[in-house]
């Protein structure tokens, strides 16, 4: 990776795709909570931009892309410097299903096609972030081959044969009880032990967005700042995203 740019902002650059379900049961309540997981997700995203945009370094590093889906990909946005957001309101479509695994192999396309721009300008990166959030299983007519190579690609990035440099960082959140947890399960496996389960009362719900999007915005920041090689990067996340998946389970085990 080459340590300048070309082009203005020579800033190690972060890039991150938020993989966000936008179905119709993104509009209901979870659990009988009377808690709308869309308008979390809207608040959390939120949030994570204005977090990251209240440190100097990060803001300058950051860029972000979204893929939505339901039965198909609804919105597939470009790269934008995170100093550049403005606040998003994502909505859910009126009718349609989750199929999931054509909007993650997207989200992977988008940042290996981001991280060779990078490299053909010359500009220095970190590990790249996906994250996935989504209230659904994946649809019975959600393509069975499909579904396994995009687990598979989600996978093969946790343990690339070419190093740190190959890796991207998979965050992959589910909400509520209707979940497939065994395919969620799949999708972080070869990052972490389980993947962040949000669910409860209404006060838990909301606490669990939070502290998830909190644990997302303080591995940017960690990425950004830490003085460490990209493979020790990559241990200190899978370590926080780990202690983060078992206090959240073991907090929620109480219900």
């Amino acid at each position: 990776m080459s340590q300048t740019g070309r082009f203005g902002n020579t800033s190690k650059r972060l890039p991150i795709v938020f993989c966000l379900d936008v179905s119709p049961s993104m509009n209901w309540d979870v659990d009988n909570s009377d808690i709308i997981p869309i308008e979390l997700l809207n608040d959390s995203v939120n949030t994570f931009i204005r977090e990251i945009n209240s440190d100097g370094r990060t803001k300058s590093s950051a860029e972000v892309a979204y893929v939505t889906f339901s039965t198909n990909i609804e919105v597939d946005s470009q790269f934008m410097p995170a100093r550049n957001l403005d606040n998003i309101h994502l909505k859910t479509v009126r009718e349609g299903g989750t199929n999931m695994a054509q909007a993650v192999l997207r989200a992977y396309e988008k940042l290996e096609q981001r991280v060779a721009m990078y490299e053909q300008m010359g500009l220095r990166y970190n590990v790249p972030f996906f994250v996935l959030v989504t209230d659904g299983n994946p649809d019975d007519n959600d393509d069975n081959e499909l579904q396994k190579r995009a687990i598979e690609t989600v996978n093969a990035h946790c343990h690339s044969h070419h190093g740190a440099s190959g890796i991207i960082i998979p965050f992959i959140v589910g909400v509520g009880s209707r979940v497939d947890k065994n395919t969620l399960l799949r999708y972080s496996e070869g990052f972490t032990n389980g993947f962040f389960h949000i669910r409860g009362n209404s006060e838990q719900v909301q606490t669990c967005f939070a502290d998830v999007f909190r644990v997302i915005s303080n591995s940017t920041k960690a990425s950004v700042h830490l003085n460490l090689s990209a493979g020790e990067i990559v241990e200190t996340i899978r370590t926080t995203m780990n202690k983060g998946v078992e206090e959240l389970d073991r907090e929620l085990a109480r219900l």
